[in-house]
């Protein structure tokens, strides 16, 4: 391969916030050979102002070809990003060659949405560069497609898509699944505690048996009529941890974290997929729950709710 220019021709930015799953539910049929789009889960949850910055550069080449970098080193292991890029390549017609980066405010695996925002900050960035005139709506689809490909999400790109405190109430990706958001006060955050990365594909595969896929789908279908019907903080976060110890996710890493913020009337759950316990709450109650959780080993994230959703940086952003 040879860069005909060191010079890029042309250059584009992208960001999506990471994002936080409470409880959700799958389709009680699978059909493996529906069109993606039409695919995932229904659901629950809220998004962070932490996420991923995606950085497209085009160089013209005689071959196509790219490369990624996380944080600054090189990655090949993204596998939603790959499919991602393979989609576009397949689109465009000269040879070039892209130069990725993904800035990440996230710790990776923790339950926070990476993926998914990976996925999607790349797919508006691809856009963008490459002139491919898809919609916002057609370039979160190809996230979309990822993520179900890939089998790292089922309803994270659509979450991110939409962006602030979310209740998905019919199953699909960007502008086929149903989505009713919210937007929480500006005086609310998330309080983050990272502990242990989980592999969301390993809660995801046939290792669960049937009848408690059926069981867990069952309840979380419940928790999201309920939420539609209540929609408050209070219960969200009650139900996201009735679901989260349904996949013992109260024991372990979190247990302790967890006890200890209960007794002091703290409400708080467990992300899925990660050994990440998580609450939200008004600031004027933040130092407490910071001095309580400080004792444990772990990255401690404050966060806002992040209610724009994912979008294009322009350069004067």
């Amino acid at each position: 391969m040879v860069l005909v220019t060191q010079v890029p021709v042309a250059m584009a930015k992208a960001y999506s916030p990471g994002h936080i799953t409470g409880f959700f539910a799958t389709p009680a049929s699978h059909n493996s050979t529906l069109d993606p789009k039409f695919r995932g889960s229904t659901g629950a949850g809220f998004s962070i102002d932490k996420g991923i910055t995606s950085t497209v550069k085009v160089f013209s080449s005689t071959e196509k070809n790219y490369e990624i970098r996380l944080n600054g080193i090189p990655n090949f292991e993204l596998k939603v990003s790959n499919f991602v890029v393979a989609h576009y390549l397949r689109v465009v017609h000269d040879p070039v060659f892209l130069s990725i980066e993904h800035d990440s405010d996230l710790p990776i695996g923790f339950g926070l949405g990476s993926s998914g925002s990976a996925a999607l900050s790349l797919s508006y960035a691809l856009n963008e560069a490459l002139k491919t005139n898809l919609t916002k709506l057609q370039a979160a689809q190809i996230a979309h497609n990822a993520e179900i490909a890939c089998r790292t999400g089922l309803g994270t790109v659509i979450s991110e898509f939409t962006g602030g405190f979310e209740v998905r109430v019919s199953v699909g990706g960007p502008g086929i699944g149903r989505v009713i958001k919210s937007e929480l006060p500006p005086d609310w955050c998330a309080i983050i505690l990272c502990l242990e990365p989980i592999k969301t594909e390993l809660w995801l595969d046939k290792s669960i048996t049937k009848e408690k896929k059926h069981s867990l789908n069952l309840l979380g279908r419940k928790m999201i009529d309920n939420l539609h019907q209540y929609n408050n903080v209070g219960s969200f976060l009650d139900m996201s941890y009735q679901y989260a110890c349904e996949y013992h996710l109260d024991k372990g890493r979190c247990q302790y974290p967890l006890l200890v913020l209960q007794a002091e009337g703290v409400k708080a759950s467990v992300a899925l997929f990660g050994h990440t316990l998580f609450t939200l709450t008004a600031r004027d109650k933040l130092p407490k729950i910071v001095r309580l959780l400080e004792q444990f080993k772990g990255q401690l994230l404050v966060c806002s709710v992040d209610n724009l959703g994912a979008r294009l940086i322009k350069k004067n952003d």
